[in-house]
């Protein structure tokens, strides 16, 4: 059902599917809560627990919306979803500006092991700041949802002093049973995207791909600095293909 802009759909129907069957980032799953369109509001202090999909999507047209001290583990696939994976033509219908500020999530990826923990499409300057993520079977972080060079939203973005580990491998041993991933991915032109101060450590892929910090496809006008990375299985830093790299 939906009210004032917020949308709580069903849990997916996923029959006798072969748990994560989704692709990368499980991106088809949906948020047990929905935004469209919300400017200025602020979860805080929340619990989003047991949880068969995503527990928080802030959709297309939300703006200056704020996540912080919330708790958000047990999930199905990832935590928070930020924007869309298409670019929206009216500058009102775009994802921009939100926040994520000491939260704790964990523990996600349990049926859609190809899940983020907070994963950002095609939306700018959003501030992912001070929060610890881990436990999940892919990615903690994901930006840009453009392969390549061509039209991109995800700008602006700041990930900062945030604790991400244990991902691909778990803390209690299991995986890793996927590959190519990072405690931090990005795709496309990340013009004005810095990835400052954050720790990234226990970082498994199942065949390739376990870094730290993993630049992919057209990584491009993004600042990497004074990031702590260790104990990774492929490397702490990895860039596909990009250019003017800081």
């Amino acid at each position: 059902f939906s009210h004032a802009g917020w949308y709580f759909p069903p849990l997916p129907d996923t029959g006798r599917a072969v748990p994560g069957g989704f692709p990368q980032a499980a991106t088809g799953v949906p948020a047990a809560v929905v935004a469209r369109g919300a400017h200025d509001c602020v979860f805080e202090g929340c619990s989003f627990s047991h949880m068969g999909t995503y527990a928080l999507e802030l959709g297309g047209g939300c703006r200056e919306n704020e996540i912080r001290r919330c708790d958000i583990s047990d999930l199905g696939a990832g935590g928070i979803r930020i924007g869309e994976t298409v670019i929206r033509e009216k500058e009102e219908e775009r994802t921009w500006g939100n926040t994520v500020v000491d939260c704790r999530i964990h523990d996600g990826g349990l049926i859609f092991h190809s899940a983020i923990g907070v994963w950002i499409g095609q939306s700018g300057m959003n501030r992912i700041i001070h929060n610890q993520i881990h436990d999940f079977y892919y990615s903690g972080i994901s930006i840009g949802w453009t392969w390549g060079y061509g039209p991109a939203l995800a700008q602006g973005n700041l990930v900062a002093m945030n604790h991400v580990h244990h991902i691909g491998v778990l803390t209690d041993g299991d995986g890793p049973i996927l590959s190519d991933m990072g405690g931090i991915y990005t795709l496309g032109n990340q013009e004005g995207t810095v990835i400052r101060d954050n720790i990234f450590h226990d970082i498994a892929a199942f065949r390739y791909g376990g870094w730290g910090i993993y630049f992919d496809e057209g990584t491009t006008h993004i600042l990497a600095e004074r990031n702590l990375v260790y104990n990774t299985t492929h490397g702490g830093f990895h860039q596909h293909y990009g250019k003017e790299i800081g």
